[in-house]
């Protein structure tokens, strides 16, 4: 399965992942917000934590609606 790689500020369904740069650490914040939401989040967390790196990421909830033909 492969994601648009397209994004628009609107898109909704989006999480906050995050790896600690030195360490194996990685987790998934649970609230759903837009593309643009989660970006700017993404930002202001990379500032006050820099060991560590924020990216927003499709939740898997929100996947599940999608359909192929």
């Amino acid at each position: 399965m492969s994601e648009n790689l397209v994004k628009r500020n609107d898109d909704t369904g989006y999480i906050i992942a995050w790896k600690h740069k030195y360490n194996f650490d990685t987790g998934k914040m649970d609230e759903e917000m837009t593309y643009g939401e989660a970006l700017e989040k993404c930002e202001q967390l990379i500032s006050e934590n820099p060991d560590k790196t924020f990216w927003p990421e499709k939740s898997a909830d929100s996947r599940s609606e999608f359909v192929f033909p």
